[in-house]
């Protein structure tokens, strides 16, 4: 008789850890469950535009020594067609660089090739000229009504210097000279491309 009292209670204490087991393995198993997670990440664009040029001239160049100037389509190149390029030929290109970007960003040496003038590129002297950083429309003292006197203006700074943080600008200006000895020389068609170059401001 005292067999038959203590079989159900063995048999009780086996099954709880039998139960134990299979509630831990069950909690085990949920928590083994596949999270998935969907959300947006959003980065920060550095990006300079070229967003107007201008090129100042001595009177008469557009008689003899024409000039156009065009921006490329990428916003990045302004690109010059000078026609008859002799001794002591003079001009300014002007750029008004905008961050159009969502983070700073340097204003950096822009890249200048010269094309068309084999053989006399060492000829040519280019002096380039950084102003800034300007609120949007805030750059007139350096830009408007610029005559050939007034340049360079006071106040230029070092490439990679200024900064610009988004929706600010900057003004550059280059000075080109062609200087030959032999005054009879005259060059017929040379293009000019500036290319701006620009960083991530850390």
């Amino acid at each position: 008789m005292r067999r038959k009292r203590q079989t159900p209670k063995l048999t009780a204490l086996m099954l709880i850890p039998i139960v134990a087991l299979a509630i831990i393995g069950l909690a085990y198993s949920h928590w083994q469950q596949t999270l998935t997670i969907t959300g947006t990440v959003t980065t920060g664009r550095w990006h300079q535009s070229i967003g107007s040029d201008k090129v100042v001239k001595p009177v008469g160049y557009d008689e003899n020594r024409s000039i156009t100037d065009i921006i490329l389509p990428n916003n990045q190149t302004l690109q010059l067609t000078c026609a008859n390029i002799s001794d002591c030929w003079h001009i300014w290109a002007g750029l008004v660089i905008h961050n159009d970007g969502t983070v700073p960003t340097s204003v950096d040496e822009p890249i200048i090739q010269i094309i068309g003038a084999d053989g006399y590129q060492q000829n040519f002297t280019i002096n380039t000229y950084f102003y800034g950083p300007y609120e949007r429309g805030g750059h007139t003292d350096v830009w408007k009504n610029v005559t050939m006197s007034a340049l360079p203006f006071d106040g230029s700074k070092d490439a990679g210097v200024i900064i610009l943080n988004a929706g600010q600008t900057a003004v550059i200006w280059i000075e080109f000279k062609f200087n030959y000895t032999n005054p009879e020389l005259v060059i017929d068609h040379v293009e000019i491309q500036i290319t701006i170059q620009y960083d991530l401001a850390i």
